[in-house]
């Protein structure tokens, strides 16, 4: 055991913890790197022969989350079904490596978990060092964008099978409550608009709940039970596909009752009105700015306002029409109140809200209650705002698109659950115990041995750390920590 002292002028804490750190990570590095190795070896050894030609090796180098793993893996030619010549690395076959490029799917987690938060930039300093990979801002971006592609994919297939009727989810609700907003982000180069003065694209948000729960122990703040938000730059008929295929992917619609859509009244939003058990009702929050926005007087804005919270539709579009009448002198005034008599008239059918309706909604269940909706516009801020507006940022549309979706997984709370089944890198009991026992039979002697048909392949051995290099104490604490280490085994 060794007692070291962080009060010494050239030891500090924050070099031991920071150099400790570092060897440990380039010693994981290196145990990587001799288990796939041998590995390798165990299934040059194991092959069919006739089948795999060994045709030597190939370097490669892969990014995880303890740094850069340099190994060499052997490449084997072999025939596809047609009898046509091809060639395979039965390593990466074994175990199902999968990863972005050459970023293990344990980073690119890393890397996704940074890039919600702050810039491409930041997020490469951040990882390079954490993870001491030295990745460029180009590159992880890459890996967001891969991950998108992924989705997309995933998307593209889940509205293809919903499409032939062979997704039904399993939870089973009788009201389910839709909200569905737009926001509009900064486009750059080939992906802004070609037409008019505007730079910016509408990226699509939809939200799917179940309720409201309270939010810990504090009286009169809720929370959204079970939410689910998908974001993308669809089309309105390709969006409403998509809505409908998550729904179907976690609810037996066939049980659901109700439907409860709030919306700002755009015509996307109100795709599917009309079918049974669906109920539209327009955004509070739109309907109650669009009024601040178009009545002069604050007096005359609070009673117009309650009049559509209580309800009472007619007097209230009355009471709009004595206001057209009162300003038919003031030109800009006028047409604001026209306007706003337009967009109250088109969404005629949603001014009531839906708990003032002659709905009799089932009870809810346990630990859940029925609010009034208008959560939406609070969601897109936390979702995609505070990530993708402002600070002068623009986007692509796939890059928008890629980032997009992936905070809606963080939203849904089912991000990390959704890129492992992007990534195919599970290894069964049965490998894995294989594996293990495999490589633990491998000692020195057979890994040294010369396999039939092939060339020596020698162990490869690792020195001391800061070998042949000048001490300071920080180094020479760590080599005394790892003198008399002992040998790693598998069990």
């Amino acid at each position: 055991m060794h007692i070291l002292s962080v009060n010494h002028n050239e030891l500090d804490f924050k070099t031991i913890e920071e150099e400790i750190y570092k060897t440990v990570c380039k010693v994981a590095c290196g145990i990587m790197k001799d288990i796939l190795e041998k590995i390798d070896l165990m299934l040059l050894a194991k092959r069919d022969t006739e089948k795999y030609r060994n045709k030597g090796f190939r370097r490669t180098c892969i990014h995880t989350i303890m740094g850069e793993v340099e190994y060499e893996r052997r490449i084997y030619q072999t025939e596809d079904n047609d009898g046509k010549s091809m060639h395979v690395y039965l390593l990466d076959q074994y175990l199902k490596k999968e990863t972005i490029g050459h970023v293990s799917s344990n980073l690119a987690e890393k890397i996704v978990e940074n890039v919600l938060e702050q810039s491409y930039r930041k997020s490469a300093k951040n990882i390079e060092s954490m993870c001491h990979s030295s990745l460029s801002h180009t590159a992880v971006w890459n890996v967001v964008q891969e991950l998108g592609e992924r989705l997309e994919e995933r998307e593209t297939r889940l509205i293809d099978q919903y499409n032939k009727g062979n997704v039904n989810g399993k939870r089973e609700v009788d009201v389910l409550f839709q909200e569905a907003d737009g926001v509009w982000i900064n486009m750059q180069g080939l992906d802004r608009p070609k037409s008019g003065k505007s730079k910016k694209k509408e990226m699509k948000m939809a939200k799917f709940y179940e309720g409201w729960e309270k939010r810990g122990n504090q009286k009169n703040a809720y929370l959204t039970h079970n939410r689910t938000i998908i974001a993308s730059f669809d089309n309105a008929r390709d969006f409403k596909k998509l809505s409908d295929a998550t729904i179907a992917e976690n609810y037996n619609v066939d049980e659901i009752k109700y439907r409860i859509i709030n919306g700002d009244g755009d015509p996307w939003i109100k795709r599917g009105i009309g079918e049974e058990g669906v109920h539209y009702q327009l955004d509070p929050f739109h309907r109650a700015r669009a009024v601040v926005r178009a009545v002069p007087k604050k007096a005359q804005v609070k009673k117009l306002n309650n009049m559509f919270d209580k309800g009472k539709i007619d007097e209230a579009m009355e009471y709009l029409k004595e206001l057209m009448i009162e300003y038919v002198e003031d030109e800009k005034v006028r047409e604001r109140l026209h306007k706003l008599y337009n967009y109250l008239a088109n969404n005629y059918n949603g001014l009531i809200p839906y708990r003032l309706r002659n709905i009799s909604l089932p009870k809810p269940p346990e630990g859940v209650v029925y609010r009034n909706m208008g959560t939406m516009e609070s969601s897109v801020c936390d979702v995609i705002k505070l990530r993708m507006k402002g600070r002068k940022m623009s986007w692509t549309k796939s890059g928008a698109n890629s980032l997009g979706k992936l905070l809606a997984l963080r939203a849904s709370g089912n991000l990390y659950e959704t890129l492992d089944s992007l990534f195919d890198d599970t290894i069964t009991d049965d490998k894995l115990e294989e594996v293990v026992e495999q490589v633990v039979q491998l000692s020195a002697a057979e890994v040294n041995k010369k396999p039939k048909d092939s060339g020596i392949y020698p162990i490869k051995k690792a020195p001391m750390p800061f070998e042949g290099q000048p001490m300071t104490f920080g180094r020479k604490a760590i080599r005394d920590l790892t003198k008399n280490r002992v040998e790693l085994i598998l069990r």
